[in-house]
């Protein structure tokens, strides 16, 4: 049976001739996540049968012979605000950027974006749930427990991002804002956070020429330090 999809993903992706298409018809897959990460980040470890299914798929796709636009967005400065911003999630739980841009990708390009798009979405909705709880009870320990998780989830995002275009890098800009206002509850674990963030802010920033980015990126560092120093002289870090 397995192997009868994954005959009709090919014909599929023969029939239809656009990466763009086949990748929004997997979007809601139940493998599409862990596919994407292998994807961007390969590594020797064996996969379920899905989703070594699914992440073939992926290949397939990437491996067309065409281009495509692709709605990608820009990361701004905004000065009212002090900080940087990229996209934000709307009233459907969807990615909307502040500063739409078309870019023309390959299909493999294309299909990089798209997985980094997919995952970047899955960790925003994680950082909303897990801040979520804590801004209803800041003793949540399952809560608080999930707070490295997502830490951990991001670093690993960034390894995979690294060496990819820097539309793709483009999602490990985040800001924290608004948690720091008091708007929300904590994302991500604030305890030796500047350490651990050194390497994605390197992989993101690396080679950089937008000055829009960069003064995002110059103001939103300050907001990551400031995060970090105040949880811990509130003792919040052992």
């Amino acid at each position: 049976m397995k192997g009868v999809l994954y005959l009709c993903s090919l014909f599929l992706i023969s029939c239809i001739g656009s990466a763009q298409r086949m990748q929004q018809t997997y979007i809601n897959h139940p493998d599409i996540n862990k596919a994407c990460l292998r994807f961007l980040f390969p590594d020797k470890s064996v996969s379920s049968g899905n989703e070594r299914i699914m992440l073939e798929t992926l290949y397939k796709i990437s491996e067309q012979n065409i281009r495509e636009d692709y709605m990608t967005g820009q990361i701004v400065y905004v000065p009212e605000a002090g900080e940087g911003k990229h996209y934000h999630l709307n009233k459907d739980g969807n990615i909307e950027y502040y500063r739409i841009k078309y870019e023309t990708l390959s299909a493999e390009e294309g299909t990089k974006f798209f997985c980094a798009e997919r995952l970047r979405l899955d960790l925003e909705k994680k950082f909303q749930t897990t801040s979520a709880k804590l801004k209803v009870n800041p003793l949540d320990t399952k809560a608080r427990l999930e707070l490295e998780s997502n830490l951990e989830s991001f670093l690993k995002f960034s390894n995979a991002l690294e060496g990819k275009s820097q539309i793709v890098r483009n999602f490990l800009f985040f800001t924290l804002g608004k948690y720091m206002k008091g708007d929300q509850g904590l994302p991500v674990s604030p305890c030796d956070f500047t350490q651990k963030i050194i390497k994605p802010i390197t992989i993101a920033t690396s080679d950089l020429t937008d000055t829009d980015s960069k003064l995002a990126w110059a103001a939103n560092i300050q907001i990551f330090t400031a995060y970090e120093l105040g949880f811990s002289m509130a003792g919040y870090c052992k």
